[in-house]
């Protein structure tokens, strides 16, 4: 008789008898297949109970770490749809007729023979688990693992190439770099790029010349990743396609140049704004990738809670005042003053922007860029904007007294304005405007919301699982809210859905400083920061650690992002 897989899970102390009791009586309520609910209630791994089930049904455990490759014949053995289908691999040992079948489901028959029927080859089962097998799938079958294959094969192909050393700045002229330009290699190294980054949600393409070769690195969720890069021969004449592409002189290889242009990835139209940087070894080009598709405005999705959201618009419904986004570049601001703007928008009201520079444009909204080389700053612009008739005012950021002074005076005069500073946390911004020569009693009469923000990584959906605190972090935890140091936390375990890393997509960690009236008389009377942020705490203002480590508390990030997050806030 076979014994049963909690058995062995017990025999081999992966699970205590205590907790194979507690999942037998869960699964009598739910139906649950044993091992599902051995994992829902973190007693055991994926992992864990494939190799139960190997061992219970005598097959072996395929192994599919990060290193595992399928041969190009065995990808061809099966249909894509099949392989998708049934969640299953096929393998060729020794390439014998024998084929081995990885399976997340070893029992599935119509797998074995759909496997059989096409294949006509003698199958033998291997067992691995579901994450794993569809890493290893999207790795070889995706769209991103044919553009990856297509750049590795023309970066490989044009290595071979016997030719000259990498020139040297200036020894190519721009007639001969267009022409290079246009080549097929280069189209098509740069066209996949583009369509990769789009296609793994990347904000930006880095491309860094180093002496002997060039780094492209991919950001994504706010964290540089390697990626395939070309030969080192190749990476002017890239920088000139690129150039072409976004209307930039090819011939100007000393001074910084910017640029911009579109290209369609599917049903997206992706816009590129486009940065040169004349370096040691040549031009180093980054290109950011502004995704209309990807844009959120949705106070919710951006990572308000139900309070803070309520909270937020009140504020925006009243008739004027300032709201101020605070935070590091690259901390959300700008997708939240869109969100804003999104929730005022109404044919009964005239909204008005100045930013630099525009980087979403939303029906609706009138959207000015300011420029800078013809002597329109925001502050110029500003004053323009007040002559016509706005209700709302968006200014992209407060940077000097000028811009400080006419907002704070539009504000009086019946305009609610929204606008950034950079200042690590809210309290932190009645002082910044200080420092910029804006009087407190002005601070204090037109400031009603400062919010500070920073951005954390999201625990990927797919792998999430409990967590134990890193020892340092404990401690960390423990100092700053002893309560939460016992918390129980989550973390991504990685698969093929977040690249290994544990983590997709982002969301907002928020700190909101509503000037109420003891407050404002506590600006106007010259309070510093540390009044004004206790005053705050004791009137209900969370820090934004506290707003970090609660997301973690229900599962959305981790501790550690948090902590590195807020280590300024």
């Amino acid at each position: 008789m076979t014994e049963s897989l909690g058995s062995i899970l017990v025999k081999s102390h992966h699970i205590t008898a205590a907790q194979l009791s507690h999942a037998l009586r869960r699964q009598g309520q739910t139906g649950q297949m044993l091992g599902d609910v051995l994992v829902d209630l973190g007693y055991a791994t994926r992992d864990t109970i494939a190799r139960g089930l190997a061992l219970q049904l005598g097959i072996p455990f395929q192994e599919l770490g990060e290193g595992f490759q399928l041969r190009p014949d065995e990808v061809k053995l099966l249909p894509e749809a099949v392989v998708r289908r049934f969640g299953m691999l096929a393998l060729r040992p020794d390439k014998s007729a024998r084929l081995l079948l990885v399976m997340r489901d070893p029992l599935d028959l119509a797998a074995v023979d759909t496997a059989r029927t096409l294949t006509r080859l003698e199958v033998h089962k291997a067992i691995s688990t579901e994450d794993r097998i569809r890493e290893v799938i999207e790795r070889h079958f995706g769209t991103s693992a044919n553009i990856e294959r297509r750049l590795q094969n023309i970066a490989a192909a044009e290595s071979a190439q016997e030719g000259a050393p990498p020139p040297g700045e200036g020894t190519a002229d721009s007639d001969t770099l267009a022409v290079q330009a246009n080549d097929a290699p280069v189209v098509q190294f740069v066209n996949l790029l583009l369509l990769e980054a789009a296609e793994r949600r990347a904000s930006d393409i880095h491309f860094e010349p180093g002496e002997e070769d060039v780094g492209v690195r991919l950001r994504i969720d706010g964290v540089l990743r390697p990626y395939t890069a070309p030969p080192r021969r190749l990476h002017p004449a890239i920088v000139t396609r690129i150039k072409i592409l976004a209307n930039m002189d090819i011939a100007e290889r000393r001074l910084p140049l910017d640029g911009r242009f579109k290209f369609r990835a599917g049903e997206r139209v992706v816009d590129v704004r486009v940065s040169s940087l004349p370096e040691v070894h040549g031009e180093k080009m980054v290109l950011r990738l502004l995704d209309r598709a990807s844009l959120v405005l949705d106070m919710g999705a951006i990572g308000f809670e139900d309070a803070l959201r309520d909270q937020f618009q009140r504020v925006l419904r009243l008739p004027h005042g300032i709201v101020l986004l605070t935070g590091p570049t690259g901390s959300g601001k700008t997708t939240t003053l869109y969100s804003a703007l999104h929730f005022l928008r109404s044919p009964e009201v005239n909204i008005q922007t100045v930013e630099d520079p525009v980087e979403y444009q939303i029906p609706g909204i009138n959207q000015m860029a300011i420029k800078p080389a013809i002597g329109l700053g925001f502050a110029d612009a500003l004053r323009a904007i007040l002559r016509q008739d706005p209700d709302i005012v968006m200014v992209g950021e407060i940077r000097d007294r000028d811009t400080a002074d006419i907002a704070m005076r539009a504000s009086l005069t019946g305009h609610l304005v929204l606008s950034t500073l950079h200042t690590n946390d809210a309290p932190a911004a009645i002082t910044r405007l200080e420092d910029i020569g804006v009087e407190r009693y002005l601070v204090a009469a037109t400031v009603r919301l400062v919010i500070a923000q920073r951005l954390v990584r999201l625990i990927c959906g797919e792998c999430r699982q409990p967590a134990e605190l890193a020892p340092e972090d404990a401690r960390v935890v423990a100092g700053l809210w002893p309560e939460a140091a016992g918390w129980p936390y989550q973390a991504g375990a990685g698969c093929a859905k977040c690249e290994q890393c544990g983590y997709r997509g982002r969301t907002a960690v928020l700190e909101f400083l509503e000037l109420t009236e003891p407050l404002r008389a506590m600006v106007a009377e010259g309070a510093g920061e540390a009044p004004l942020r206790e005053r705050a705490q004791q009137a209900g203002m969370r820090p934004l650690i506290r707003n970090g480590l609660e997301k973690a508390r229900r599962g959305l990030t981790t501790v550690r992002e948090v902590l590195e997050a807020c280590a300024a806030g």
